[in-house]
């Protein structure tokens, strides 16, 4: 968490060691004990490219200070004038869309992500110098790849694995298809044991939920094996 002028209660401890090591432990109180914090639900995400992102999350403050404005910033950004501002909720786009209700809970919605970057939920009080800056959600974006032996032979095994470049949140599952037409199999990796030459063909992966945002094709071939 970052903040901005915020009373500070600061806990030093010193550990001996070859390399002495200095711990300090930052903790923002107000006068009746309630702290400034901002907790994400998730704080990291995977998420496809062309897809939809929710943030959720929630905020506490000081309650002797008036909250005056509640926003979203992204790198990069002026972290003294707070500009520019990514997304507040009386401005959504048509892209972005973002809410805050009485009971300090929000969210953000990002429609078509196509690229990785960090968010950042910015709290502005009636107090100029009594503001708050949230831990970054980092979101990383990524494609489906089929990975597989361009060239297998018949009756031994192939696998084709539906790839991406990070985790992708919420556990999907993902759907095969073959020269265009969905198959019955869900796993991943898709297994192919043994190969027959009806195996040949154009494979594709998606994810459930995202159908429209197929991996490119990546074709099969299954070579004859001759015997004497």
């Amino acid at each position: 968490m970052h903040v901005d002028g915020c009373k500070s209660v600061c806990l030093m401890m010193s550990l001996r060691t070859p390399l002495p090591t200095l711990i300090t432990l930052f903790m923002s109180l107000g006068v009746d004990g309630t702290e400034w914090s901002v907790k994400y639900n998730p704080t990291k995400i995977c998420a496809l490219k062309g897809s939809t992102v929710f943030i959720n999350g929630s905020y506490t403050y000081p309650a002797e200070l008036e909250v005056k404005e509640e926003f979203w910033v992204k790198e990069p950004f002026d972290r003294e004038q707070d500009t520019p501002v990514y997304c507040k909720p009386t401005k959504d786009s048509g892209t972005v869309q973002c809410y805050v209700d009485k009971q300090q809970k929000f969210s953000l919605k990002l429609i078509n992500v196509t690229k990785e970057d960090d968010y950042y939920f910015r709290i502005k009080t009636n107090v100029i110098e009594q503001k708050w800056l949230g831990d970054p959600v980092k979101i990383s974006v990524t494609e489906l790849l089929v990975n597989t032996l361009l060239e297998v032979i018949e009756r031994e095994a192939a696998v084709l694995t539906c790839t991406t470049t990070c985790s992708l949140t919420d556990s999907p599952t993902f759907i095969w298809y073959k020269n265009g037409r969905r198959l019955s199999s869900n796993t991943n990796p898709l297994h192919l044991r043994p190969v027959s030459s009806e195996d040949a063909g154009s494979y594709m992966c998606a994810v459930r939920g995202y159908e429209h945002l197929p991996s490119p094709a990546q074709t099969l071939t299954v070579r004859c094996e001759f015997t004497m």
